[in-house]
């Protein structure tokens, strides 16, 4: 279990690196388009891996029910709920959508205690608490953030985009689940290596639908690097990493570990973008990694 959360450090402070580079992608080419090339550059990383883990004999191994799981886990958590949880953040502002979307190990529990039978301890849920409000303390908006006051949000609006950041978050930790589901009897980059092609195809047809992958064409060096290295540690490193995790020490702990994320954010936005954390992120980070090591206990 201990090289399963370790893991699932390494996926979180991984993925935190992409978000560098998404920042810069995300202001001049379509999302869907971003995801679907990023994931085809990732699968670079993944195609190699199923050789070096020996995984070939695996497909063999692959039934019915694991390509549903696998399948299910990436169009839910990935196509799905990342497309509630944008339309989430236009209604609600990041202030409000981000601390009810970042609650999915909430529901990673509940999913993993309903389909997978996992003894949930009150140490892993003292620690998964402590998590989430560390995670919401390091990556709330600082400074003066333009968020509609409630009472300027008409109510039915307010109520939709709640609902869609509660249902991002269900599908999110559901999908944690699934992957446990369909994690069982094979590999675990052999599993990664079902589900990116999934994402590919999905993202690229939803670009094609909207009219953006001509934007292919006018791709500078800048961007092709940002798209390369975004994929091959998003989709191939960090998507890897994140399913072995998720093999060895089970969704729930995967999930609490794995939004650690903006932790690692912190360090690479001094660096990068010359931002100065303030006494929240210290406090958040103190009470993070304390959550961490509650749920290892």
């Amino acid at each position: 279990m201990i090289t399963g959360i370790v893991l699932a450090l390494i996926q979180a402070m991984t993925w935190s690196s992409t978000t560098i580079f998404l920042r810069t992608l995300s202001t001049r080419l379509d999302p869907f388009l971003v995801n679907g090339l990023r994931a085809a550059i990732g699968m670079l990383v993944i195609i190699p891996l199923v050789f070096i883990t020996g995984g070939l004999p695996d497909y063999q191994r692959l039934t019915a029910l694991n390509l549903l799981f696998l399948t299910a886990s990436i169009v839910l958590g990935g196509v799905v709920g990342d497309t509630l949880y944008i339309t989430s953040l236009k209604t609600l502002g990041v202030s409000r959508a981000f601390p009810i979307t970042n609650s999915y190990p909430i529901f990673t529990v509940i999913s993993s205690m309903l389909l997978l039978g996992e003894q949930i301890t009150a140490t892993t849920v003292a620690g998964m608490a402590l998590v989430l409000l560390g995670v919401y303390l390091v990556a709330r908006p600082r400074g003066h953030v333009q968020t509609a006051p409630l009472d300027t949000i008409p109510p039915q609006q307010l109520l939709r985009g709640v609902i869609m950041a509660l249902i991002t978050a269900a599908l999110w930790g559901l999908s944690s689940t699934l992957v446990a589901l369909g994690l069982q009897g094979i590999n675990a980059i052999v599993a990664n290596s079902v589900r990116v092609p999934v994402v590919v195809l999905l993202s690229l047809a939803m670009a094609a639908r909207r009219g953006q992958l001509g934007a292919v064409r006018h791709l500078d060096r800048g961007m092709l690097r940002c798209l390369l290295l975004s994929g091959l540690l998003g989709w191939g490193i960090s998507g890897s990493l994140y399913v072995t995790a998720v093999q060895l020490a089970g969704p729930s702990k995967t999930a609490i570990v794995g939004c650690t994320a903006p932790l690692f954010a912190v360090p690479l936005s001094m660096i990068f973008l010359k931002e100065r954390p303030g006494r929240y992120v210290a406090i958040g980070t103190v009470l993070s990694v304390l959550g961490v090591v509650l749920v290892i206990v």
